[in-house]
């Protein structure tokens, strides 16, 4: 079987035929068609799981600098609303749960060949597919929105002070927001401009730019390491407190771990791909990121404490190891930008090759059309950590309950009271703290500091 073969002639579900396909191919041997036809499938399958171009470690490195998007900036502004060791544990929940969602998406997918999150919800019994279909697309857009428009402001913000001294803008000028239209938008314009090529490169490309991004993470967390050293901790830092903050922090996570609309599309292009194998990949890349956003938030309270900004970068020195670490995050955040662009280009992508297009106008279009709007958000949003918490809040419901919920419910074919249970017992906590979320969106320091139980420093 050719590839375009097995493009238009997709496997058939588990669980039957439709009643078009028994009527198709009723006149060419009755039952034994559909044994044709599942051969064909199964052909079509082998093949197919040979089509990925990138490698494990490739998909890995793409999953890992996914993961730490911006959102790991503004962990130590949520960390010193949430104190130490709560937020610690928050890390650890939040990590095993996108690694269970992550996987039920994969597994579904598997099933179906369906790579991007609208397709394979277009799979869902019943007539009202296509509207589950429609309303996740929305959500994708509107989360992917929203991060790369992170990603833009986290470029303005780290390239802002050179841009403003040299053209004789002093630090109060910045704090005012004096130098906008001067200095601000057209950073923000020429950050998008940075990132629009890198939306046409495949995945197997932008594995190397997601190496030199994690890199770059982890020489800021060195940077924050060796400063914490040699200043010390700040005062007032909170080993464990019961406050409202750990909900900012479960949001702030989730934004920053949040890939289940990226990860299909990855596996895709995974070479000789199967969940087990792609299992690997999940594993190894969630296991860092909790170790990196562990160690970064920690580091990052104890050295500003209750004072950090909502982006940590804007406390960085103003020395050389500062404005490395500036223009090495620019290089970071740039890496990010393609992977989640291609999660609302995906859907758009899939459409042209089943209608064998030969020219992907359509899906170039859109994303010039994302990178401009994005830039656009950039010109209203001044704080990031309300931005990533907001976006967290919004992405639990859809990405860790309601799409892997449904998934588990109706797509991977188990029965189970045990199982069904545990997927509404999903959906409906996801909506809980989401809504949670959406209510606690600042880090109130100050009722951790009535609310402590455990200072850093105290016996």
């Amino acid at each position: 079987l050719s590839v375009e073969t097995c493009q238009h002639h997709p496997p058939r579900p588990p669980g039957g035929g439709t009643a078009a396909t028994a009527m198709a191919v009723g006149d060419a041997g009755g039952g034994s068609s559909y044994r044709v036809l599942d051969e064909a499938a199964a052909d079509c399958k082998h093949s197919s799981a040979h089509l990925g171009s990138v490698s494990l470690a490739g998909v890995t490195a793409n999953m890992i600098i996914a993961g730490l998007g911006v959102g790991i900036l503004s962990l130590p502004w949520a960390m010193a609303g949430a104190s130490l060791l709560p937020s610690v544990l928050t890390i650890l929940v939040v990590m095993g749960l996108n690694v269970v969602t992550v996987m039920i998406l994969v597994e579904a997918a598997d099933r179906y060949q369906a790579f991007d999150l609208g397709a394979l919800l277009g799979h869902l019994p019943g007539r009202w597919s296509w509207v589950v279909q429609i309303v996740c697309n929305l959500m994708t857009a509107a989360s992917v929105f929203l991060c790369l428009t992170g990603i833009l402001v986290v470029i303005a913000d780290s390239l802002e002070p050179f841009v403003a001294h040299a053209l004789g803008y002093q630090v109060k000028d910045l704090a005012t927001g004096r130098p906008f239209w001067e200095v601000r938008v057209p950073l923000l314009f020429l950050g998008s401009l940075g990132a629009l090529p890198l939306c046409f490169l495949d995945q197997r490309r932008l594995s190397f730019s997601s190496a030199l991004g994690i890199l770059v993470n982890i020489y800021l967390f060195l940077v924050l390491l060796m400063m914490l050293k040699d200043n010390g901790a700040a005062p007032e830092c909170c080993w464990f407190g019961a406050t409202t903050g750990t909900i900012t922090m479960f949001s702030s996570l989730m934004q920053c771990s949040i890939i289940q609309m990226c990860v299909l599309p990855m596996y895709k292009e995974l070479d000789n791909r199967s969940p087990r194998r792609f299992f690997v990949a999940v594993i190894t890349a969630f296991s860092f990121l909790a170790v990196l956003f562990a160690a970064f938030s920690s580091a990052g309270y104890l050295l500003f404490g209750s004072q950090v900004q909502t982006n940590v970068i804007q406390d960085f020195p103003k020395d050389l190891s500062g404005t490395i670490a500036r223009l090495g995050l620019v290089l970071a955040v740039l890496a990010v930008y393609p992977l989640l662009a291609v999660s609302v280009v995906a859907p758009v992508r899939h459409w042209e090759e089943r209608s064998a297009r030969e020219n992907r106008c359509a899906s170039q279009v859109v994303t010039v059309a994302i990178v401009a709007i994005s830039a656009v958000g950039g010109m209203f949003v001044n704080r990031l950590g309300d931005l990533n918490q907001v976006n967290g809040a919004l992405q639990v419901s859809c990405f860790i309950g309601l799409v892997p919920g449904f998934s588990g419910l109706y797509l991977l074919g188990k029965e189970a009271m045990s199982w069904h249970m545990l997927m509404y017992t999903l959906i409906v906590s996801s909506l809980v703290a989401s809504g949670l979320g959406l209510v606690y969106t600042k880090n109130d320091v100050d009722e951790l500091r009535a609310g402590c139980m455990w200072f850093v420093g105290t016996e």
